[in-house]
C-alpha cells in the first residue's frame, strides 16, 4: 500500500498538495519492488501513514524539536500551551523531565518556538492549570509550579500533596483533572508490586498521602490505598476513591468518571467510597462497571507495517489502553457528543466508543466495526493521551518511540540494547478536526473573558474546555459578584450542562440556597436532577423540606436519578427513607447496581429485608433475586444474627424455596471466621448434604461445612459415595469436593484414581482440584505421568495445579521442554505469569521456552523472502485464499469455513511472520485449535479440534464435520503432533502469488 497523503487524510489544500507531490517524487525515485523505508519518519512523512475515519482530518500541530517525549498538555485561559515531557522513561530517574511552554512568534496559530517553564523533574506524568501556575504530578509529589517574575520560568516549586509511590513509570500516579464539583482528581492504579529486575529503582510502595507542613490536615493510607484520590489544595480536603485507573481518566459532560487500564479499555466508577464503606458487612465485589459491549481485552484493528511487539505483548487486542478522554469539544458531528477516545500505543491506533445509558450504568459500542477511528502504519506512532482544545479540536499526544513497553516485561536481550531510548529526541502533537474546520487561532490569545459576568456566560458555551476553565476561574477568584448571574443560570440556563456547572460553583462558593436546589430537583434534564440530589445530600439532616422533596423522585423516569436517590437515602435513618429504599430495591432487583445501592444503607436491617423479600420475591427465580438472597444471607452471617441464621438453616414447614440455596451460600461467606455459630448445626447440615437431590442446595451446604471441621463420619461417607459409580456424577463430584476440605481423611490414592478417562468429567474435575490441594510436588508429578490420558479440558485445568508454586512451575517447564505439554495448553495469561511474575530461574527459562518472537529474521521463510519485496494485489490474493485457505478458514466477511481461526485477526501481523506461520503452521498454533487424536474402544480413530466436552462425551471438529465420542468409548486421547493445517501450503505458488495473498490477509 503506497502512502499517498491525498488518499489517506485531508490537510489544508496547499499543505496537502505539497506533501502529495513530495510523496510522489519519493516513490517515483524508488525502483519497482523496493520496500518502503522503515520508521522513524519525519513529521510530514508520518502524516501519510494515517488512516482516519471519514469526515475528519488529522494535521500536525507541534513536533520535534519543539517537543520531545510528550505525555500531557494544558492550555490556559490566556492561550498559553504547556507540555509535559518525560524523556526518562523507562529507567532514567536523573531528573530529565520538563514542562515546556510553546510559543507562536509569527501569529499563524501554530507553535514555532519553545521555552523551558520547569526542569529537573523525574518522571512527570501530567499537569493542570491551577491558580497562577500549574499542578504537575511527579512521584512522590503533586507539585505547584508558578512564574511570579514574568520571565517564563517557574520560580515557585512546592509540593502541595505527597506520599505517592515511585513505582514502575507505567503505574505512577498521574493526570490531575479538575472536576465539576471543584475537586482535583488524580489517577492512581497502585504500585507494580511484582517488579523483579528493577526493584532498586521502582520498588517503592509509597507512603501516607499528606499535605506537607500541615500535620492537622487529613491523610490517606499508603499510596492512597492504591486507588484514585481527590483533593483540594485550599481547604486541604482529601479523599480516596473507590476506583483505580492506570494512565489517564476522564469525566463526561455530567461528571461521570470513566477509567482505563491496559487490556480493560473503558470502565466506570459506580459507587463512591463513602457509600461503599457505610455498611461494612456488605460484600461488594467491585465498585466499577465495565461498559463496552465488546468486552475487556477487546479486539483492535491495527494497520501497522512491521509492528514492534515485545515479549508480553498480547497481539490484536487491547494491551496498552491509556489516555482515555471523553470528547467535550462541541465541534464534532452529533454521535461524538457521547464519544470516549482511548489510546492504544502498542498497536499504534486510537479507538472510539460511543456511550449510552444502560440502567443505572452505561454501555459502550464501537464507533466503527472492524476499523479504528485512527490507525497508523507507522510502528513508532505511540498515542498516549488526548486534549480537547478551546477550538473544539482533539489534540493527540504522540510519544513517538520505537519501544514503549517497560524492560521489566521485555526479553532481556532487547532490554539490554540501546533501543529502549530510540526516539527520545522525538515527539508530536496532532490536531484532529472535522473536514472544513478552520485553523486553531487560540495560541497566545486570551480565550476567556476577565470579568465575572463573562465567565458565567462561558458556562453556557458548547465547548467543554471553556465551561470547565470558566468555572475554575470563578472559584479561584471567589467573591460574590457572580452569584446573582450564577443563580440565574442554575435556574434557567439554556444548557443542562451549564445549570450543573452553576449549581456546583454556587455550592463551592457557599452560596447555594435551598430554593435553588428544590427547583433543580424538578429540572427537566435528568442530569441536573441527579446532581441536585447529590448536592442536597449533606443538607438533609438540617432541612426537612429538602428531605421530603427527595422522596417523590422514587418514581423518576431516569434510572440514574433513581440510583442516586437510593445512594443518598442510604444515610437517612427514617421510616419514609427505608420504605422508599425497599420499594426501589424490589422494583429494580435485577439491576445489580440498584440492588447494591439499596444494601449499602447505613441502617439496613437485613432480617427485615430478608423477610420482606421472601414474601415479595420468592414466587419465581431470576439472577437478580438470587443475588439479593445471597447478599442478605451474607449480611445475616456477618452480623451474627443467630435467630436469622437458625431460620435460614432450618426453615419452618412449607417455608423453604429456591431462595434458600443462594441465601445459605451467602451465609457461608458471611459466617467465615466465626465457626462457633455453626457448631450446633454441623451434623444436620452434613446429613442434608448427603441426602438432598438439589445440586444448588448441596453446593451451599458444602460452603457451610467448609467453615469448620467435618463432623465425625462425614469423610468416610463421602469416600464411599465418591468411589461408587452407581450414583450420579454431580453427587459424586460434590462428595470429592467435601473430601477436599479434609484431604488427609481421604483414602490414599482416591483422588488420583478418579482422574480416569472412564470417569464422568465432573468427577475427574473435582478429583483434579482435590489432588492439587495436597502438599509438595507429588500431585504435579502424578499429573505429568497421567498426561497422555487426560482430556483437553482436564489438561487446561491441570495447568492450574502447576501454577501454585515455583517448584511445580519448574516441572511444567520440564514437560514443555520434553514436548509432553504444549505451550498452547498453558494459555496466554498463564504464560505471562510464568514469563513475568516469577523469580529469575523460572522466569528466564519460561521466556526461552514460551516466547514466540516477531523478529522477521527469525520468522521469514527463506526462499519466499522475495514476496516481501513485491507489491501485492488484494483482489488476486482473494482468489489465492479461496483456492488454498477457504476450506478451513474465513477472513472476516470473506467466505470460508470455521474449521480454523478467522484470519481477519491476523491482518496486523508482519508479512514475514505470516509467511512463516503458513509454511510451518505447527510453530504457532492458535489457542483452542490444537489437534487431538482419539482411539475408540469400539474401533477406529478420530483426529480433530476439540469442539466441546461434557460429563459423558467429547466432540471433535473435523473437516468432514463434528464427531461425538462417548466417554465410555474412549481408549486413548492424546495431542496429535503438528497442526491441522498442512505444512508447505504455499508450495507451487510463486513469489507474486504469495505477495498477493499477504495483501489480501492484511487488507492492503
Amino acid at each position: 500500500m503506497s502512502r499517498l497523503p491525498v488518499l489517506r487524510y485531508a490537510l489544508p489544500p496547499l499543505a496537502a498538495a505539497l506533501l502529495t507531490l513530495a510523496a510522489l517524487l519519493t516513490l517515483a525515485a524508488l525502483p519497482p519492488g523496493t520496500p518502503e523505508p522503515p520508521p522513524p519518519y519525519a513529521p510530514a512523512d508520518a502524516l501519510a501513514t494515517f488512516e482516519i475515519a471519514a469526515g475528519f482530518r488529522i494535521e500536525p500541530f507541534a513536533a520535534e524539536p519543539l517537543v520531545r517525549d510528550p505525555v500531557a498538555m494544558e492550555i490556559d485561559e490566556h492561550g498559553r500551551l504547556f507540555v509535559v515531557e518525560m524523556p526518562g522513561y523507562p529507567l532514567d530517574v536523573g531528573g530529565s523531565g520538563r514542562v515546556m511552554q510553546l510559543h507562536d512568534a509569527d501569529a499563524d496559530g501554530r507553535p514555532d518556538s519553545a521555552s523551558v517553564f520547569a526542569d529537573g523533574l523525574t518522571l512527570p506524568t501530567g499537569l493542570m492549570r491551577w491558580k497562577g501556575g500549574l499542578l504537575v504530578t511527579d512521584a512522590p509529589d503533586v507539585l505547584y509550579l508558578e512564574d511570579t517574575t514574568g520571565d517564563g520560568r517557574a520560580d515557585v516549586r512546592r509540593a502541595v500533596l505527597t506520599g505517592f509511590a515511585r513505582s514502575n513509570p507505567q503505574h505512577n500516579f498521574n493526570a490531575p483533572r479538575f472536576g465539576l464539583d471543584g475537586w482535583i482528581y488524580l489517577a492512581n492504579s497502585g504500585t507494580a508490586w511484582w517488579t523483579k529486575k528493577f526493584g532498586d529503582i521502582f520498588g517503592g510502595r509509597g507512603e501516607t498521602i499528606r499535605f506537607p507542613g500541615a500535620p492537622d490536615a487529613p491523610t490517606l493510607g499508603t499510596n492512597g490505598y492504591d486507588r484514585n484520590v481527590r483533593f483540594h489544595p485550599d481547604s486541604r480536603a482529601l479523599e480516596t476513591m473507590s476506583g483505580w485507573t492506570q494512565f489517564g481518566h476522564t469525566f463526561d459532560a455530567f461528571g461521570r468518571h470513566f477509567l482505563v487500564n491496559n487490556d480493560r479499555h473503558l470502565f466506570h466508577e459506580m459507587l463512591a467510597w463513602r457509600y461503599q464503606t457505610r455498611n461494612p458487612d456488605l460484600p461488594i465485589r467491585s465498585a466499577l462497571a465495565d461498559t463496552p459491549d465488546h468486552g475487556a481485552a477487546a479486539e483492535v484493528y491495527p494497520i501497522t507495517l512491521g509492528p514492534q511487539h515485545q515479549l508480553l505483548t498480547d497481539r490484536g487486542v487491547f494491551t496498552s489502553a491509556c489516555g482515555i478522554a471523553a470528547y467535550l469539544g462541541g465541534a464534532f458531528p452529533t454521535p461524538f457528543e457521547h464519544a470516549v477516545f482511548v489510546a492504544e500505543p502498542v498497536h499504534n491506533l486510537v479507538h472510539v466508543d460511543l456511550i449510552a445509558p444502560d440502567g443505572a450504568s452505561f454501555t459502550a459500542r464501537r464507533h466503527r466495526e472492524g476499523r479504528e477511528f485512527l490507525a497508523s502504519e507507522d510502528a513508532w506512532f505511540r498515542p498516549v493521551g488526548f486534549y480537547t482544545g478551546p477550538d473544539g479540536a482533539l489534540y493527540v499526544i504522540d510519544y513517538y518511540r520505537r519501544i514503549v513497553e517497560h524492560p521489566e516485561w521485555m526479553d532481556d536481550t532487547v532490554a539490554a540494547t540501546e533501543d529502549l531510548y530510540e526516539g527520545s529526541d522525538r515527539g508530536r502533537i496532532y490536531r484532529i478536526v472535522p473536514d472544513g474546520a478552520g485553523e486553531p487561532g487560540w495560541l497566545g490569545r486570551p480565550q476567556l473573558p476577565a470579568d465575572p459576568a463573562g465567565l458565567v456566560r462561558a458556562l453556557e458555551d458548547a465547548n467543554g474546555w471553556r465551561r470547565l476553565h470558566a468555572q475554575r476561574l470563578l472559584l479561584d477568584r471567589g467573591g460574590t459578584d457572580a452569584v446573582p448571574l450564577l443563580t440565574e443560570i442554575a435556574r434557567a440556563g439554556a444548557m443542562p450542562e451549564a445549570r450543573v456547572h452553576a449549581l456546583h460553583t454556587l455550592n463551592r462558593l457557599g452560596t447555594l440556597n435551598a430554593s435553588v436546589l428544590l427547583e433543580a430537583l424538578q429540572d427537566a434534564a435528568p442530569g441536573v436532577r441527579e446532581h441536585a440530589i447529590l448536592l442536597a445530600e449533606p443538607r438533609l439532616e438540617g432541612d426537612a423540606t429538602l428531605a421530603e422533596a427527595l422522596l417523590p423522585l422514587a418514581d423518576d423516569p431516569s434510572p440514574r436519578v433513581r440510583y442516586q436517590l437510593l445512594l443518598t437515602l442510604g444515610d437517612r435513618a427514617t421510616p419514609a427513607a427505608r420504605a422508599v429504599r425497599q420499594r426501589l430495591l424490589f422494583a429494580h432487583v435485577d439491576d445489580p447496581w440498584m440492588q447494591l445501592a439499596a444494601l449499602t444503607a447505613r441502617d439496613l436491617r437485613a432480617a427485615d429485608v430478608l423477610d420482606a423479600a421472601i414474601h415479595t420475591l420468592a414466587d419465581h427465580e431470576t439472577d437478580g433475586r438470587r443475588l439479593l438472597f445471597e447478599r442478605l444471607g451474607h449480611l445475616a452471617g456477618a452480623s451474627g444474627d443467630e435467630a436469622t441464621i437458625r431460620r435460614l438453616l432450618h426453615p419452618a414447614e412449607g417455608y423453604a424455596g429456591w431462595w434458600q440455596a443462594p441465601a445459605m451460600g451467602g451465609l457461608a461467606e458471611g459466617i467465615r471466621g466465626r465457626p462457633s455459630l455453626l457448631r450446633p448445626h454441623r451434623e444436620p447440615l452434613a446429613d442434608r448434604f448427603f441426602t438432598t437431590s438439589d445440586a444448588a442446595l448441596r453446593s451451599a451446604l458444602l460452603g457451610l461445612l467448609a467453615t469448620g471441621p467435618l463432623p465425625d463420619g462425614a469423610a468416610a461417607r463421602a469416600s464411599r459415595l465418591a468411589a461408587d459409580g452407581t450414583h450420579d456424577a454431580p453427587r459424586r463430584a460434590d462428595a470429592v469436593r467435601l473430601l477436599a476440605l479434609a484431604p488427609g481423611e481421604a483414602p490414599d490414592g482416591l483422588f488420583a484414581a478418579l482422574i480416569d478417562a472412564a470417569e464422568p468429567m465432573p468427577v475427574q474435575e473435582a478429583a483434579l482440584d482435590a489432588l492439587g490441594r495436597l502438599p509438595g510436588t507429588a500431585p504435579a508429578r502424578h499429573l505429568l505421568g497421567a498426561w497422555p490420558t487426560l482430556s483437553p479440558t482436564l489438561r487446561t485445568r491441570a495447568v492450574d495445579v502447576f501454577m501454585t508454586d515455583e517448584a511445580r512451575m519448574a516441572l511444567l517447564l520440564d514437560a514443555v521442554e520434553a514436548g509432553t505439554v504444549l505451550p498452547a495448553t498453558i494459555g496466554w495469561q498463564r504464560r505471562v505469569v510464568l514469563m513475568r511474575d516469577t523469580d529469575a530461574p523460572v522466569r528466564d527459562r519460561a521466556r526461552r521456552l514460551l516466547y514466540v518472537t516477531d523478529d522477521p529474521e527469525a520468522t521469514s521463510a527463506g526462499a519466499l523472502d522475495e514476496a516481501l519485496t513485491l507489491p501485492g494485489d488484494a483482489r488476486r490474493g482473494a482468489d489465492v485464499f479461496a483456492q488454498r485457505c477457504a476450506a478451513c478458514h474465513r477472513a472476516g466477511p470473506v467466505a470460508g469455513t470455521g474449521f480454523g481461526p478467522d484470519l481477519a485477526t491476523v491482518r496486523h501481523w508482519p508479512r514475514a511472520h505470516l509467511i512463516a506461520a503458513v509454511q510451518d503452521p505447527a510453530r504457532s498454533i492458535a489457542d483452542g485449535y490444537e489437534q487431538w487424536y482419539v482411539l475408540r474402544k469400539s474401533g477406529g480413530a478420530v483426529t480433530g479440534i476439540l469442539d466441546g466436552e461434557t460429563a459423558n462425551a467429547l466432540t471433535l471438529r473435523t473437516l468432514a464435520g463434528a464427531v461425538t465420542v462417548p466417554r465410555a468409548d474412549l481408549a486413548v486421547i492424546e495431542p496429535a503432533p503438528g497442526s491441522a493445517m498442512p505444512a508447505g501450503l504455499l508450495g507451487g505458488l510463486d513469489a507474486q502469488g504469495v505477495a498477493d495473498l499477504l495483501a489480501f490477509l492484511r487488507d492492503e
